[in-house]
């Protein structure tokens, strides 16, 4: 006999969800009707494929690593800094051996991301404060790095920087992502934790172990965020990586994963709330507003995105 209670409590749930969902497919088709009409029909030119395609991957590739975490009811904000300090690496040694680069910003961005799990996990720091520590942390060691100024990497690199490798890169990472995040016992056990830690520990669950493993994906993914920004521009400055973090965050947040985390958490808020804000970015670009303007605007879409996400229902599971 099923229990009224549990029913209703279940169909509630997938009634939020439903609407969430709704919520941020007509959320993107808006953006994208209302930056196409204001730019004058720029948005989606054939002309602006280039560009856009730089906004996709800037947006949709921290998400597909970020996904892990935030569904944990976690959050790395340590993205941008340790994506300038992984461009950093690489554009040093990228003038001695691409290859070699490429090991060196992945090795050194897993090490980033290793630090933050071990002072969120093993530490009990709450990833809030974790990360956000650690940014600072990573940050300076950027600025050591570049000498306050600029790195020029090997100029073979703009070789890579084609629509072909940009999308082809997008689709397999989201392929994977969504895989794992889906299909595997490690995506499952992510979204248990972030629904209550202490009953997934209680069903075998190894806590610890998989509350740290999404800090190392969040660090690959900063590896990855760091050869496309040398790819793009041959250059590492203090600016690389500038804003991945309230990025990603407000793009998993518009595509429905509330702050809390747990089995609301759905892939596609990667691909929707990703593409809202490449579509954000792009439009403002193309409208050409100054970056305090942008910034402005997107504190705006921050307050609305939390306002519609927030489960306030589980904020007790919030880390």
């Amino acid at each position: 006999m099923k229990c009224p209670t549990l029913e209703k409590s279940r169909l509630g749930g997938t009634s939020k969800v439903a609407v969430r969902s709704m919520v941020s497919f007509l959320g993107l088709i808006f953006i994208v009707a209302f930056f196409q009409v204001t730019t004058g029909g720029r948005l989606l030119s054939a002309k602006n494929l280039q560009t856009f395609s730089n906004y996709a991957f800037a947006a949709i590739i921290p998400c597909c690593g970020s996904i892990f975490l935030m569904s944990q009811g976690n959050m790395d904000y340590s993205l941008a800094g340790n994506i300038c300090v992984s461009a950093a690496l690489g554009a040093l040694v990228s003038q001695i051996s691409i290859p070699l680069a490429i090991i060196v910003m992945i090795v050194s961005s897993l090490v980033m991301g290793a630090i933050n799990g071990v002072t969120c996990v093993c530490l009990g720091v709450n990833s809030f404060i974790a990360t956000l520590g650690t940014s600072f942390m990573y940050g300076g060691l950027a600025s050591v790095l570049l000498g306050g100024g600029s790195l020029t990497a090997n100029y073979d690199l703009k070789n890579l920087d084609t629509l072909g490798f940009k999308y082809g890169a997008i689709i397999a990472a989201a392929l994977v992502s969504f895989t794992v995040f889906n299909y595997s016992v490690f995506g499952k056990h992510c979204r248990a934790i972030g629904a209550k830690a202490e009953v997934a520990h209680q069903s075998g669950v190894r806590v610890k172990l998989e509350r740290f493993a999404p800090f190392l994906i969040s660090g690959f993914t900063c590896a990855v965020m760091a050869a496309f920004s040398l790819i793009r521009t041959c250059n590492a400055t203090t600016t690389s990586g500038g804003n991945t973090q309230i990025n990603t965050m407000l793009g998993l947040l518009l595509g429905g994963v509330p702050f809390s985390g747990g089995w609301n958490s759905k892939f596609r808020a990667v691909i929707v709330g990703g593409l809202i804000m490449a579509v954000v970015d792009n439009g403002l670009f193309l409208l050409n507003l100054n970056t305090a303007s942008q910034q402005l605007i997107k504190g705006f879409i921050f307050i609305i995105a939390v306002a519609l996400s927030f489960d306030r229902e589980n904020t007790a599971v919030i880390k």
